[in-house]
């Protein structure tokens, strides 16, 4: 699966969400994969923003380059541009080919 880049507040990311990303989000946040299936649903803000930061890293990756970003410069860029979450979630849903038309949002609790 190739990257494709999402526009955060002026800046440009590579973002992937393949099984590294999933994998990576599954450690950080101890998801089963059982449960990887229910990604974007009801998600705490803190899950939704740890696999978006999961998706950018391996966007990275993918484009042999380096990350720079963590959990704070992410939530600072999204802070500045919500919509992108919705945006990711929106790529994370394209990329794994399921809810095809179907919105997914992340909720604050």
């Amino acid at each position: 699966m190739k990257y494709t880049f999402i526009e955060i507040a002026g800046e440009k990311h590579p973002i992937k969400f393949g099984f590294n990303a999933l994998r990576k989000y599954g450690i950080k946040t101890n998801t089963s994969l059982a449960d990887l299936d229910k990604l974007g649903v009801d998600m705490q803000l803190n899950q939704a923003l740890t696999l978006v930061l999961c998706g950018i890293e391996d966007g990275y990756r993918a484009a042999k380059q380096e990350c720079n970003l963590d959990i704070d410069s992410v939530s600072d860029l999204i802070d500045e541009d919500f919509d992108a979450l919705t945006r990711c979630m929106n790529i994370l849903a394209e990329q794994m080919g399921g809810n095809k038309g179907k919105k997914q949002t992340a909720k604050k609790k």
